[in-house]
């Protein structure tokens, strides 16, 4: 496998430096797990899903990663599945280790994670959370939750002009993966209130709560 030699477990203080070199982190956990602690500048796809296809779509290949995993068999997992999607330039892993960050100072930070049911007052407040749908625009015009702003993860960052990074944000998508991906993306271009909805559009409608639907143009 082509920079297998290279692939090796990183140290806190390693990962801190490559990190200032301007090696990319890629974290590979769960959403919830992610969204509650992780290195500022990380981006999140998490491994159980289209993480793969993903990362080809959203990771320029010509890029040094680091990757930040759960465990060394779920770090070997992701490698090997962006080796089959040309994204090579792994340069190692680093476990996810709360304790060792804050001993070495990494910059760390925290997503809120909220759910339908729990924000349905705020939402229609005046003072409410923009809502990023981050799903494709074929979804988008089936239906989304009232006022939101699509923002396809297929193509996020052309997108982003739609967003007004100086508001709170609450980014959703069906069921939250794709969500906590582009949260991460976002807060490496603002330091602003961002939040995701977890359960999404699934969520939404499980709720019994109306869809706005939007014609095509």
């Amino acid at each position: 496998m082509p920079g297998q030699s290279k692939f090796r477990l990183m140290t806190a203080t390693q990962l801190a430096e490559q990190q200032r070199l301007g090696t990319l982190l890629l974290d590979t956990r769960p959403a919830e797990e992610f969204a509650s602690l992780h290195i500022r500048g990380a981006i999140q796809i998490g491994l159980m899903g289209n993480f793969s296809s993903w990362a080809a779509i959203l990771i320029d290949p010509t890029r040094e990663l680091l990757l930040v995993a759960e465990s060394e068999s779920s770090a070997a997992e992701a490698h090997a599945r962006l080796a089959r999607v040309g994204v090579e330039r792994i340069i190692g892993y680093s476990l996810a280790d709360e304790l060792q960050w804050g001993e070495h100072n990494l910059d760390l930070d925290s997503i809120s994670i909220h759910r339908c049911a729990s924000v349905r007052q705020s939402l229609q407040a005046d003072r409410s959370p923009q809502l990023v749908d981050v799903r494709s625009r074929a979804e988008w015009l089936k239906g989304h939750l009232p006022g939101a702003i699509s923002a396809p993860l297929l193509d996020f960052d052309s997108s982003l002009h739609r967003i007004d990074l100086s508001k709170p944000s609450l980014v959703y998508c069906r069921e939250g993966f794709r969500a906590t991906t582009a949260a991460s993306i976002l807060l490496r271009k603002s330091s602003g209130d961002v939040g995701i909805l977890i359960d999404g559009i699934e969520g939404w409608t499980a709720s019994g709560l109306p869809l706005e639907v939007t014609a095509a143009k």
